[in-house]
């Protein structure tokens, strides 16, 4: 229960930070939204009739303190394009950005555990450094770069996948095959991180006494490798799920703009582009708070893995 709380209290904190953060760095963003609702050609009587109405001409403090306010009752205000609220068009969103995330996240661990695994257990062998190098070409690449080339190898010439968008109708097949180029590019990109940071923690575990006595008993040495190291190497691998999650979600917004798929990702920048304050803060916080609370939920599993950890 201590560490629920605790967790508990450091969400609050992260997500008030968040808040704030977020809050400022959107005002940084150049333009007048006023201008941007009514035109080039508005009159300075309308500007400014726009800008009350919307708060805009409040000091920043006022605006930010009536912006925390409103945000401890789930109010984020309305978005300055469709009028609707803010908070409703994001969470509208949320399901596309979740499954594609998810989906790109499963691909990642499904590749990349296994071969970091691998390459740790056939350290300094051709295959180990053939993975290592194919795994540094994948962090090079940027994820938008592959979303495009995958789109012209596997859309245009193969004619595979669909090339853009995501479909409305249609059943369950229809969608995966619109889900499967874009949730493949990103869980390839996110592989190659999980497969060098697995690596890293198995070389690690692989070096302890308690390993080197497994092997000086012969136990066999698939045995040491995918059960007791594997167990021991459980916790840095599942916090290296819960990095790798916040940057599957970061590049989702990419793989949404590539492939044209609906999500917070493109919302957020189209939003941006029209200086609609309220829903780029909806949709930044949501975005964080997700991230928060899976590494949250993840930081409660190290106990169920690890019994140590809960009782220290």
């Amino acid at each position: 229960m201590d560490r629920l709380l605790r967790q508990l209290s450091q969400l609050a904190i992260t997500v008030f930070g968040i808040v704030t953060v977020t809050f400022f760095l959107v005002r940084m963003i150049p333009g007048d939204p006023a201008q941007y609702m009514l035109g080039d050609y508005a009159t300075e009587e309308a500007l400014a009739t726009l800008r009350a109405q919307l708060g805009l001409d409040q000091p920043v403090y006022v605006q930010y303190g009536l912006y925390v306010l409103r945000a401890v009752t789930g109010d984020f205000g309305s978005s300055v394009v469709t009028g609707r609220p803010a908070l409703e068009e994001i969470l509208f969103s949320l399901p596309d950005s979740a499954i594609l995330a998810f989906a790109g996240l499963a691909v990642a661990v499904a590749i990349g555990i296994p071969l970091g695994i691998l390459t740790a257990e056939r350290q300094g062998s051709w295959s180990d450094m053939l993975i290592m190098i194919v795994a540094l070409f994948g962090i090079s690449f940027p994820v938008f770069w592959l979303g495009l080339a995958s789109v012209l190898l596997f859309s245009q010439e193969l004619k595979w996948f669909p090339a853009l968008g995501a479909s409305s109708g249609g059943g369950v097949l229809t969608h995966l095959h619109h889900l499967v180029l874009p949730a493949g590019v990103l869980g390839i990109s996110v592989a190659a991180y999980i497969t060098r940071l697995t690596r890293s923690a198995m070389l690690e575990v692989l070096g302890q006494d308690c390993i080197r006595v497994a092997r000086a008993m012969g136990v066999p040495e698939r045995r040491v490798v995918w059960r007791l190291a594997l167990k021991n190497a459980l916790v840095p691998i599942l916090a290296i799920v819960g990095v790798t999650f916040a940057w599957s979600l970061g590049s989702a917004i990419l793989i949404e703009v590539v492939f044209s798929r609906p999500g917070i990702g493109s919302m957020i920048l189209k939003a941006v582009s029209a200086r609609d304050y309220q829903l780029v803060q909806a949709g930044v916080l949501v975005l964080a708070i997700a991230v928060v609370l899976v590494n949250s939920l993840l930081d409660l599993a190290y106990g169920l893995v690890d019994p140590r950890l809960s009782t220290r």
